[in-house]
């Protein structure tokens, strides 16, 4: 079985016209490939919108897309983690202590 492959990739879409201002949005393309000799090939393409390019007749404004929806899940899931992880501790210590133990 060979390691995943990924390829991430930056794709500009259709222009879209709007009176005198033309918009270029861009999608984050991330690809990932697997591939086993017995299964065949699993791929996994996550898309995101990236930003807008707003082009009027006398300049160009970038526009970023901010990821805000993956970045407040990352940060509950990493809080959720060190919850359980704490709770873990604390029923082990709690465990460990209230144990009967030999020579009392």
């Amino acid at each position: 079985m060979k390691l995943p492959e990924q390829r991430i990739r930056l794709v500009a879409a259709d222009p879209i016209e709007v009176g005198t201002r033309r918009l270029l949005p861009s999608v984050l393309v991330n690809t990932l490939s697997l591939q086993s000799p017995d299964k065949g090939t699993f791929n996994f393409v996550r898309l995101r919108p990236a930003s807008i390019v707003v082009e009027c007749e006398s300049s160009a404004e970038w526009i970023e897309i901010p990821n805000t929806t993956e970045n407040i899940l990352s940060t509950m899931a990493a809080a959720a983690a060190g919850i359980a992880l704490v709770s873990s501790l604390i029923i082990a210590a709690s465990l460990f202590l209230n144990s009967p133990r030999k020579g009392r």
